[in-house]
């Protein structure tokens, strides 16, 4: 089998690795109407009074997406819902020609009791498998999808940038935020430039955030004045799974310096922080930050070891503690997910 064969083989199992029932696309939210309108249950209520959606949130698969890691991204959209209910739209592309409708559909939803029996949340995705052939029906039927008058979110996992560009900025500029992960995606920032800055997130500054709270809360026990008094250049290291987030770390410290040392030390601000490429590499996952001296001696050192969960900052400065270890939880992927959605 050729290697366009192998793909198509994907494609189809990406659609077919996610769960829900196969429904002609003009017939999901019909049935979904029904079925939250209909169904009956053992408790006081029916299923519609669980599922009072806050946004619509569409999932955006490219072509290299393989179907174990698409199965991992529905379930993270999935528990994301189940504490911030809101309908899932899931885009599952197809190779030209492989797709013999013009469109096909899968409907998936499913109530959930929380840990005190009384809680229940109601979640439901429609997913769309359609040609990349033809995208231009892709805005005309999310948008029949949606649920009107409510913010749309927009999570793109492996879409080629260009395609972005050519087929998606028009519908993704009306949405409250855009979503992608650095850490997988091939191309950089520039290809969302048109779209307002704030309104852009990435995953992997979202997976930084115990690692900003740790920091932060170390570093403000120092007197600004004794922390730049001390500092002539800062030094980030990383494995390479962790230069995404170093990438951001790097970036959270600059904006924390310039807010510390004030505008007039712009140019001092950029003498401390090495550009981005120059992040040195490590092996394996750790990451570690130091603050050096004149003489190119740190004297404070933070190092981060997600197999053991565990941080540990060292300190020569006077007054502050020689070392200091603390535990350091990695972030859910779903909590990830409404940090940058909501932060």
């Amino acid at each position: 089998m050729n290697g366009d064969g192998l793909e198509s083989d994907r494609m189809d199992n990406l659609l077919n690795a996610l769960p829900g029932i196969r429904l002609p696309v003009e017939a999901v939210t019909r049935t979904l109407s029904h079925m939250w309108d209909t169904q009956s249950m053992d408790m006081a209520g029916s299923p519609s009074d669980f599922r009072a959606s806050q946004m619509n949130l569409i999932l955006h698969f490219g072509l290299d997406t393989s179907a174990e890691e698409a199965r991992l991204r529905f379930d993270t959209a999935i528990h994301f819902a189940q504490r911030y209910p809101c309908r899932i739209i899931v885009l599952c592309p197809a190779q030209p020609g492989h797709i013999e409708d013009l469109l096909e559909a899968k409907l998936f939803s499913q109530c959930y009791i929380g840990k005190h029996l009384r809680d229940l949340c109601c979640c439901e995705a429609l997913i769309l498998g359609y040609s990349i052939e033809e995208s231009s029906f892709l805005e005309n039927q999310v948008s029949l999808w949606l649920e009107s008058d409510l913010p749309v979110y927009h999570w793109f996992n492996r879409v080629p940038g260009q395609r972005i560009k050519d087929f998606y900025l028009p519908f993704i500029n009306r949405c409250r935020r855009v979503l992608y992960d650095s850490a997988i995606e091939g191309w950089g920032e520039d290809v969302l430039a048109g779209i307002e800055p704030l309104r852009v997130r990435d995953l992997a500054y979202a997976r930084t955030l115990h690692l900003r709270q740790q920091l932060g809360q170390f570093i403000s026990s120092v007197p600004v004045p004794t922390l730049l008094k001390n500092l002539h250049q800062l030094r980030f290291a990383a494995g390479p799974d962790r230069l995404p987030e170093m990438r951001h770390l790097h970036r959270w410290h600059g904006i924390c310096l310039r807010k510390a040392a004030g505008a007039d030390a712009k140019d001092q601000v950029a003498a401390w922080m090495p550009a981005e490429d120059a992040i040195e590499r490590l092996s394996g996952k750790a990451m570690r930050i130091e603050w050096l001296d004149r003489k190119g001696k740190a004297f404070i050192e933070w190092e981060y070891l997600p197999r053991q969960r565990s941080g540990r900052f060292r300190s020569s400065l006077p007054g502050a503690a020689n070392e200091n270890l603390h535990h350091i939880e990695p972030i859910k992927p779903h909590s990830a997910l409404a940090e940058a959605m909501f932060f």
